[in-house]
């Protein structure tokens, strides 16, 4: 264990430096009154915006008095507070878990470059056992790393995972730094608190070098990780075919590696998969070839298609419809956009007046192969079953088809070097050729 009076001089390592904000999350209890409090001592003399995050859970009758608690702390360290009172949904999680998910998305709200949690070194050790216990892999065993990202913009920062909880306690002895208790911590109902009012203590007593030794082994496998995400991420690329899944790239791969790409993928797309649907979705895209297959996640949507995955929000279909609309097409705006082509429109159809719709049954666009119905136009493009119903026509004022948007112009009408109408947000599911 490290001393805490060394703190302000091992705080912020190299990949803080830059922080100009810190948010710390305070709970009122020991660890993140100890951990606000060396912030506030370390803000100064480095010079950085130091703000404070309470989330009122409302799971506790003593919930309201915490707040004032916090509220009356930070002002007598002149640290601004933001707080927000969350609803615990379990929503088949269990409770801990519920409102740990719901903390976390007050925490993701923050404008700080990094949210430091007051984590510490006996937490660390009660993480590893409890992923021992429920037969985590070596990411769960790996516990809780020091630095990661908390969303694009913020770092999730622990500080205090060098010190023990006895040492936090000698220090909020010594600069007399009130707290508060959350009963529910000596509830024997959750396993955590087992591990830590029972289990932990008698191990302790047969093992005194056990917090070391877990400790050490953590460093250890922490390493190990970052090896793999290194793997990982560079299969990750490789399998990479202009920004999208290439799932015969992928299928080259080792078992264990195809894996490791996919939790990846799904990671990065918010996405959480056990083990037995991680097996699924390997098996399926193992077999599919070219055909299409469709996974359901609350997050999520994803569909594969010709060897491809797309990751769809929920709300994709709104995000991606271009609004029926009249007029010249150098007028077109929001997501359109006009770009040079091999063969399309010539620069006369600028001054143009069309039509913006979606496909109907008549359409016929002129090519160098014949009239094609834009359902063809879209298949031989690579466009995936699900995005066609939502493609648009750029027709003329007579409701003929000039162009499918970003595939291809009428060959009637077609120059060399023309202009290609685009909608923009539906472009990504274009395959590059």
């Amino acid at each position: 264990m490290h001393d805490l009076n060394d703190f302000p001089a091992q705080a912020l390592p190299d990949g803080l430096r830059h922080a100009r904000h810190i948010e710390a999350a305070l709970s009122g209890g020991l660890d993140s009154v100890v951990l606000l409090h060396l912030l506030a001592r370390l803000a100064g003399r480095l010079n950085i915006k130091l703000t404070a995050v309470h989330v009122h859970h409302g799971l506790q009758d003593e919930a309201d008095g915490w707040l004032e608690f916090c509220r009356d702390y930070c002002a007598r360290l002149a640290v601004p507070l933001r707080w927000q009172k969350v609803d615990v949904v379990s929503d088949g999680l269990g409770i801990e878990a519920a409102a740990r998910q719901a903390r976390y998305r007050v925490f993701g709200e923050t404008e700080a470059d990094v949210l430091a949690a007051a984590h510490h070194a006996d937490d660390q050790v009660e993480t590893f056992m409890l992923a021992a216990l429920r037969g985590g892999g070596l990411r769960a065993l790996s516990a809780m790393p020091a630095v990661r990202p908390l969303n694009r913009r913020t770092l999730l920062w622990r500080p205090l995972l060098p010190y023990g909880r006895a040492e936090l306690e000698a220090y909020a002895e010594r600069h007399k730094l009130a707290f508060v208790c959350d009963p529910s911590n000596e509830s024997g109902d959750y396993l955590r608190n087992w591990l830590r009012n029972d289990g932990l203590p008698q191990w302790r007593a047969r093992l005194p070098q056990l917090d070391q030794h877990i400790l050490s082994g953590i460093g250890l496998l922490q390493d190990e990780l970052a090896v793999l995400e290194e793997t990982a991420a560079a299969d990750e690329a490789a399998v990479q075919s202009g920004g999208l899944f290439d799932a015969a790239r992928w299928r080259t791969l080792p078992p264990a590696r195809r894996r490791q790409v996919l939790r990846r993928l799904l990671a990065g797309h918010g996405v959480s998969a056990g083990k037995a649907a991680l097996h699924d979705f390997e098996r399926i895209l193992m077999n599919l070839g070219q055909g299409g297959a469709e996974w359901k996640f609350p997050q999520q949507t994803v569909h594969a298609a010709a060897g491809r995955l797309y990751f769809l929000p929920p709300d994709w279909q709104a995000q991606c419809r271009a609004a029926p609309q009249t007029g010249r097409l150098k007028e077109l705006g929001g997501g359109w956009q006009l770009r040079r082509a091999a063969y399309g429109l010539p620069d006369a159809a600028l001054e143009q007046t069309v039509r913006i719709r979606t496909a109907e049954s008549g359409d016929l666009l002129h090519t160098s192969g014949g009239r094609k119905k834009p359902k063809q136009i879209l298949q031989e493009a690579g466009v995936p079953p699900f995005a066609r119903p939502l493609w648009p026509i750029v027709a003329d004022a007579e409701n003929r088809c000039l162009a499918v948007a970003g595939i291809r112009a009428d060959s009637r009408m077609a120059v060399a070097d023309g202009l290609l109408p685009c909608w923009e947000p539906l472009m990504r599911f274009v395959p590059p050729r």
